[in-house]
């Protein structure tokens, strides 16, 4: 079947807002790695003329709850724990900017599908993982939030930002999740303006919709305030976002030794006026000392 290059619409583009002009159409039954079927080019996907961010608007309307069914796990996902292994590099990746001992990360899959990496974080590491999707998972229920009204350390997003129509309001809903100094780590495949029509990850019926060039990540991280971010491999489809800095951690055993300082004053028997307040003052400017010692420490 003929393919037509006539451009027929623009759109604002999703991510920048720049005009947007088709770039190629492809028929909707086409599926993620497999041969483009021949029938009618009847999905359209725009391409943005600056950040080169590829879109359709295909499924914007939908209901995306009836698209992610139970045929979908079966003839389209059936790998359902393929991803757990890169998942955890996700988490792995992100804790290099959260700075956190492993055991006690607070960890949320966003788009968790199945249930598979919560469900062998709490099981077989002992590691404290959530779930979050429009769906509800085989795998990890115990863990799963339907509404997430709480905040962690890490948020991971592996194979799921291609099935987005409103990047900007996802990434931002993201950001909101995260603990102070937490970080949002994600995995999708890089889009090349040369690949077109013909790149394996193209798929309106798997979900498809959103194709991220390296300039519209770039883009997206500046309008999310992005502070710091790490690629894997300086690879654009693998990267780490934080927006603060991580907090500062004053020693825990110091903590321990002033309290105890304290805890004696208040115990005294000879407790008089000015003597236990000038220990309790010479105390509490120390333990200030170690605080700004430790907010200097993490700011440099």
């Amino acid at each position: 079947m003929r393919w037509s290059k006539w451009v027929t619409e623009i759109m604002a583009c999703k991510v920048c807002g720049a005009p947007s002009p088709e770039t190629f159409r492809i028929p909707r039954s086409k599926k993620t790695g497999h041969p483009i079927p021949d029938l009618p080019n009847d999905c359209i996907y725009y391409e943005c003329s600056e950040c080169g961010f590829c879109f359709s608007t295909i499924l914007d309307s939908e209901d995306h709850t009836d698209i992610y069914d139970e045929s979908y796990w079966i003839d389209q996902d059936p790998d359902w724990r393929g991803r757990v292994s890169e998942t955890l590099r996700l988490v792995l990746l992100a804790n290099q900017l959260a700075q956190r001992p492993p055991d006690r990360l607070e960890i949320l899959d966003f788009g968790c599908g199945m249930g598979t990496f919560g469900e062998a974080c709490r099981k077989d590491l002992q590691i404290n993982a959530w779930g979050t999707d429009i769906i509800r998972p085989k795998f990890g229920m115990d863990y799963f939030l339907p509404k997430v009204d709480r905040k962690f350390d890490v948020v991971v997003a592996c194979e799921v930002l291609e099935h987005v129509p409103t990047p900007v309001e996802t990434f931002k809903t993201i950001r909101g999740m995260l603990n102070p100094g937490g970080v949002f780590v994600f995995q999708t495949a890089e889009y090349d303006r040369r690949a077109g029509r013909n790149w394996w990850y193209v798929g309106p019926d798997n979900g498809h919709i959103s194709l991220y060039s390296r300039c519209a990540l770039d883009r997206l991280f500046e309008q999310l305030a992005g502070r710091s971010r790490l690629m894997w491999r300086d690879y654009p489809g693998v990267q780490a976002w934080q927006f603060d800095g991580p907090q500062p951690r004053v020693d825990e055993g110091s903590y321990r030794a002033l309290e105890e300082q304290l805890s004696a004053v208040r115990r005294s028997t000879s407790w008089r006026v000015t003597a236990p307040l000038r220990r309790i003052g010479d105390i509490l400017r120390r333990l200030a000392g170690r605080i700004s010692r430790s907010r200097q420490r993490v700011g440099s």
